[in-house]
């Protein structure tokens, strides 16, 4: 029942006052007050939560929330509300589980981009929650967005197999095939359950043979064991084909017709000759083979390797390009081509395929979804060597390469790298293994990072510091150093020193003009200090340079939350307007435009500023004119600033509007909502109960008309209400001799 109104809207008033003052104890009383009298009021459910949210009593908000969930089941914000307390409590299965039931009421709206996200920050806090994983992979084929799709199966997949279930990872690898049969992936990973093979992280990584093998001696065990090992069924006794162009510096081949046993016999000889060091005599051999019709990538590969070893590094490179496009070989190819590029003092070059040597052996240490990240970070190495023209630098680089990759154990410690490096960049921002490689101490930096963490995780904070400082004086330049030591100082409650590291981090990077290592050190610094609005602002500058349009927008309205924690709710607004004018350049420039107006709405309304809410909303309808939360504000913020007649005619617009399209269902749910907004609203009441007849709901419209009948005589309109009577003793209801004896009354 519902008590005294004006006690409870003197309650919320003076509850929003004291939180926008920042007195949550003083805000909860006053809240408290509101819901005695209007206990069903989800609107003071949710204000008790945030009340308590931010007095950090989170079962209780949590509890409030829940309430408010209860009461008004069509609205997901208190079920936002609900994932993000979960999450602050370091519960991430049960934010996980809310985040799914926000999703599924976004569902019920028809709001897939809402939806989406949801599911997705659900995976993301639970990688494994398989209800999310499948509603999310079945949204994606509803709004024909198969890749997306495609990737949640694989995704299911994985989960799947995590938790025993291979049948069901199976089936998930099936569907991805379906939509698309050669997917390299979903072939892999079927492949992999089919024999019964474990899939976890499972991912694609460069031929690897015996232990302490370089690259180019991997790829030469690779060939000569596929030459061993093949049938030549494309030798033919009939003449073949014209040969191919001979490499530079190689003689012109000829190619006779040869029967299978001889060149079996050929290709036997030349390994011989090969393996026993006759080095003339094994080029003879392979480029009788090749004559002979064997033109394969593993002949051409040692072919190249037999010219190198007799310096003869035109001819060689030719061989190798012949063998480089090929996966066996590709690392193999790209190494030695370097290594011959060198010789000839074509040090560009040179520089260019060890680069693309390191990208493919990180590629291999790396989760499928760092891949394009690494790419681009190879991709900008190698531009900035070339372009500093420094070829000191660029000698020393693959001087330490050459080294590392000759080196026994190689793999293992670039997986060994990789996991430390990984292990400190967690804000979605991928560290190269090139800068580690590049320094003189790799096995100093190395050591020190994983020494460093076992001391951590003993609680040994000081010797994890000494550890670091060593390595650092021993290779000074090498960042991701530093970045361990400020986790080391964060870990260890040292905020301020782990702040103003990360700062320094964070301005080298910017100083070497590397944006995207720089974002991710400000991304740290935020998370230890969210309030900290000089950071984010420059956070934003460097989103903006790099392109990340959609996440500088995402930093806008974390801001934005700042500045309105900070009591400064004008510099709030001021950063949404400047938010705005970057919208053009965001993936949806609509989706985003409503957000940041619904945003500076929502200030607006909490400061009571009704005008320049509602003309905040009415952007948004006019952008989006089903957008039916933004008219449902607009209804209710004509109504607060006492326009009825253009609420009214929002109200028909919007009910008109699903009734054309054949939606009545709709129209009723929005004008229920309106309703429950401002219930006192004579006309809303009299257009509920006609969307009610003529829905047939005739007991659901005699509620409504009797309620507005109250309404009139509380007025003082007794013909009104006369008449309201006489039309609910025309819908003959049950008790109609109870009304019939109200109007003789009247």
């Amino acid at each position: 029942m519902a008590g005294n109104k004006k006690v409870y809207e003197k309650a919320i008033r003076d509850g929003l006052d004291r939180a926008w003052e920042g007195n949550w104890e003083k805000a909860l009383e006053a809240y408290e007050l509101a819901l005695a009298e209007m206990p069903d009021d989800p609107a003071v459910q949710s204000h008790i939560g945030l009340a308590c949210f931010e007095l950090k009593r989170y079962e209780q908000a949590l509890e409030a929330y829940s309430q408010a969930s209860q009461l008004a089941p069509k609205d997901p914000s208190p079920l936002a509300r609900i994932a993000e307390i979960h999450e602050t409590m370091g519960q991430r299965h049960a934010a996980a589980d809310a985040l799914v039931s926000m999703a599924v009421v976004h569902q019920g709206w028809r709001d897939w981009s809402q939806a989406i996200e949801a599911y997705q920050r659900a995976t993301k806090l639970y990688p494994d929650h398989l209800p999310a994983r499948r509603a999310l992979a079945q949204i994606y084929v509803q709004v024909d967005q198969p890749q997306h799709a495609l990737e949640e199966y694989l995704n299911l997949a994985r989960s799947y197999e995590k938790h025993g279930q291979r049948e069901n990872a199976l089936e998930q690898c099936r569907r991805a095939l379906e939509i698309d049969p050669k997917h390299p992936t979903a072939r892999a990973l079927s492949k992999a359950l089919q024999r019964g093979e474990s899939i976890d992280k499972f991912r694609a990584a460069p031929p690897v043979t015996e232990e302490g093998a370089s690259p180019v001696d991997m790829a030469r065990d690779k060939a000569l064991e596929e030459l061993a090992g093949i049938p030549f069924e494309e030798a033919q006794a009939e003449p073949a084909a014209p040969p191919a162009e001979p490499a530079p510096g190689a003689p012109a081949r000829t190619r006779p017709a040869l029967s299978r046993p001889q060149i079996d016999s050929l290709v036997a000889r030349a390994i011989d000759l090969q393996t026993r060091g006759m080095i003339d005599e094994a080029i003879a051999g392979y480029t009788q083979v090749i004559d002979a019709g064997v033109d394969r990538p593993a002949a051409h590969f040692n072919l190249g390797l037999l010219y190198q070893q007799r310096f003869r590094f035109e001819a060689a490179i030719g061989e190798f390009k012949k063998a480089v496009h090929h996966p066996p070989y590709e690392l193999g190819s790209h190494f030695a081509m370097g290594e011959c590029y060198k010789v000839l003092g074509r040090i560009d070059d040179a520089l260019e395929h060890f680069v693309e040597v390191l990208k493919i052996v990180d590629l291999g240490t790396v989760e499928r979804d760092q891949a394009d990240d690494l790419i681009n970070l190879y991709d900008a190495l190698a531009e900035s060597y070339l372009a500093k023209g420094d070829p000191k630098k660029a000698v020393s680089f693959t001087n330490s390469l050459i080294d590392f990759l000759s080196s026994k154990g190689w793999e293992d410690k670039a997986r060994e790298a990789r996991h430390r490096l990984d292990s400190i960049s967690d804000e979605g921002v991928t560290m190269s293994l090139a800068e580690f490689l590049a320094s003189s101490s790799a096995d100093a930096i190395l050591t020190a990072m994983s020494l460093s963490q076992e001391y951590v995780k003993r609680g040994a904070f000081t010797a994890a510091t000494e550890v670091c400082y060593e390595a650092i004086e021993a290779a000074p330049t090498y960042l991701p150093l530093h970045l361990r030591l400020a986790e080391i100082f964060a870990q260890g409650d040292r905020i301020d020193d782990a702040v103003a590291k990360y700062q320094i981090v964070a301005d080298l990077y910017v100083v070497r003009e590397e944006p995207r290592q720089a974002i991710g050190v400000y991304k740290r610094i935020l998370r230890l200090q969210p309030m900290d609005v000089v950071v984010r602002s420059r956070l934003i500058d460097l989103l903006i340079s790099t392109g990340e349009i959609d996440q500088a927008l995402e930093q806008f309205l974390s801001l934005a939350d700042a500045y309105q924690t900070l009591a400064q709710a004008d510099k709030a607004l001021e950063k949404c307007s400047e938010a705005l004018r970057l919208v053009p350049r965001a993936s949806s420039e609509t989706e985003w435009h409503v957000r940041l107006l619904r945003y500076m709405s929502d200030i607006h309304m909490r400061r009571a500023d009704w005008l320049s809410a509602a003309q905040l909303a009415r952007q948004i309808v006019t952008r989006v004119p089903d957008d039916e939360r933004a008219r449902i504000n607009l209804i209710d913020l004509y109504y607060k600033l006492g326009k009825s007649k253009e609420a009214d005619g929002e109200t028909v617009a919007l009910t008109d509007y699903y009734h054309a399209r054949g939606e009545g269902q709709r129209a009723l749910a929005l004008l229920e909502e309106a309703v429950r907004l401002q219930p006192h609203q004579m006309p809303l009441r009299a257009r509920m109960a006609r969307a009610y007849i003529d829905a047939g709901m005739n007991d659901e419209a005699i509620q409504e008309l009797d309620a507005l009948g109250e309404l009139q005589l509380d007025s003082g309109l007794r013909k009104q209400a006369m008449a309201t009577v006489r039309f609910i003793i025309s819908l003959n209801p049950k008790n109609v001799d109870a009304y019939r004896q109200l109007l003789a009354q009247l």
